[in-house]
């Protein structure tokens, strides 16, 4: 049986490729919402969300990555130029940071398909979005470290057909 919810979750798609309009705040409001609205570890909603609609702190994220180690394939653009990328962080000491932050990117991915937009799950530019220099810029709480961001745009391309999907990854247990 296929109703509206699982069909976002089978049509979903990485999009590598984004128009450059930005997204309206009340949009990217009800996106935030969802996110919002993603499990935590025992409730405590412990996650920030950081709306990057600047190019040039873009860049500079790249930049400090690659300078803390990231590497990149020449001409590659880690945020494929998206207008907006939400950066969601944790408390650093979070036993379930990495967990909550994942939950809530899931969220905002999915509410984004539901609306028509694009998303890409980032994940490369750590060592940038870590770095303290770019924690400051990004106005972090106190002690919160990014553990993911997600690039969010209008896709300028059709989403990539999905790969076939394994049939042995699934044991029952009687």
């Amino acid at each position: 049986m296929m109703n509206e919810t699982i069909q976002t979750l089978l049509t979903r798609r990485s999009i590598r490729s984004f128009r450059p309009e930005a997204i309206p705040q009340s949009t990217m409001e009800s996106l935030i919402q969802a996110a919002k609205f993603a499990p935590t570890a025992m409730g405590l909603q412990d996650r920030h969300f950081t709306i990057v609609n600047d190019a040039k702190i873009l860049d500079h994220i790249v930049e400090v990555a690659v300078k803390n180690g990231a590497t990149f394939l020449k001409g590659h653009t880690p945020f494929y130029h998206a207008p907006s990328v939400v950066v969601v962080s944790a408390p650093e000491n979070s036993r379930y940071g990495r967990e909550n932050v994942a939950c809530a990117i899931e969220n905002l991915m999915l509410a984004a398909k539901a609306l028509g937009l694009g998303t890409c799950y980032i994940c490369s530019v750590l060592p940038g979005l870590q770095d303290e220099v770019i924690r400051k810029e990004l106005k972090l709480p106190e002690n919160y470290i990014p553990y993911g961001c997600v690039s969010v745009g209008y896709p300028a391309e059709e989403a990539p057909e999905p790969k076939p999907r394994r049939t042995d990854d699934v044991t029952i247990l009687p």
